[in-house]
């Protein structure tokens, strides 16, 4: 192992920051984050047999690393999202998957409900972007079945039974619903269908329809929890964060950052001088948004996991 790399690595800070790894070229190998860039960056160069075999493998081709510093961990977090959509280093897989978002449109054409999926948004219902686009076709399909949109594919004469079609506009409505993070109508269709093969004993067509509700459920839940997230709202948030010189704070509205301003020797932990600092952040105008964009499921997501890891933090609601 290369001793200036070790040397440089142990005179790094005890502070967040981004590393990238590069090889002779000067190509980025990997981009990574760290609360404590020294500990992070040092660990690579202590002979440990823990070390992944992707680790291993990136180590032979490092060359030299360079560091960005960031005020607080958050910033690492978000500066390291930007910079893997941007760089696409071959050893980031978490993260690198941006332009793998996919949409679930909902549109009608001649009195039948159609339903597509698309990298980006179509006109008349666009719901998404959504992280588990491979599932995206699995739900289509489902659906289509569940509502008959499909009569002459193989599927639906094998798994449905007759009955009389709903008309467009219930059909309509209750993909909406759940789509907008209500999906009892749907979910409770699916159990009537895995009961009432279940009761004609059809118990291959009953297994079925258990495993889709199965998937219904989990992805509807998981993307209520998206919708139905206060950061998501049409509400302003306020997120301060500990720095070395005292205080952070970043202002949040439907997902995105909309303003940051750090208050160098600021300590309190007071909620009501804090809220009064922060309103004086927010904007006169701010542009609404009817549907997600990529960056602000990245950063809703990123900042959802972040909070869950730490203690020192205040997330405030704003009321404009």
């Amino acid at each position: 192992m290369n001793e200036n790399l070790k040397m440089k690595a142990r005179s790094l800070p005890l502070s967040p920051g981004v590393y990238l790894m590069r090889d002779k070229s000067g190509t980025i190998l990997y981009i990574g984050k760290a609360k404590k860039l020294k500990e992070r960056v040092s660990s690579y160069f202590i002979n440990n047999k823990s070390h992944s075999t992707k680790v291993k493998r990136m180590l032979l081709h490092l060359d030299h690393f360079d560091v960005i510093h960031t005020n607080t961990e958050l910033d690492a977090l978000l500066l390291e999202c930007r910079l893997i959509q941007k760089h696409r280093p071959m050893y980031n897989r978490q993260m690198n998957a941006f332009e793998r978002y996919n949409y679930m449109n909902i549109s009608t054409e001649n009195g039948a409900v159609h339903l597509s999926v698309t990298p980006l948004p179509e006109e008349d219902y666009s719901f998404g972007p959504y992280t588990s686009y491979r599932r995206l076709p699995e739900i289509k399909e489902i659906l289509e079945k569940l509502y008959g949109l499909k009569p002459n594919k193989l599927w639906q004469q094998l798994y449905d039974q007759p009955a009389d079609p709903e008309n467009t506009e219930t059909i309509i409505e209750e993909l909406l619903a759940a789509f907008s993070g209500h999906s009892q109508l749907v979910e409770g269709r699916i159990e009537r269908k895995m009961l009432e093969f279940s009761e004609q004993l059809r118990f291959i067509q009953a297994a079925q329809w258990r495993d889709d509700w199965t998937l219904i459920q989990y992805f509807f839940k998981k993307h209520a929890q998206l919708l139905l997230h206060p950061l998501s709202q049409r509400e302003w948030h306020a997120l301060w964060l500990p720095t070395d010189a005292g205080k952070k704070c970043y202002l949040i509205y439907q997902g995105l950052i909309t303003a940051e301003k750090e208050f160098p020797g600021l300590k309190t932990k007071n909620k009501r001088e804090l809220t009064k600092l922060s309103r004086k952040l927010i904007p006169d105008k701010i542009e609404a948004f009817d549907t997600f964009s990529k960056e602000q499921i990245d950063f809703i997501n990123i900042l959802y996991i972040y909070l869950q890891k730490v203690d020192d933090y205040q997330l405030l609601s704003l009321k404009k």
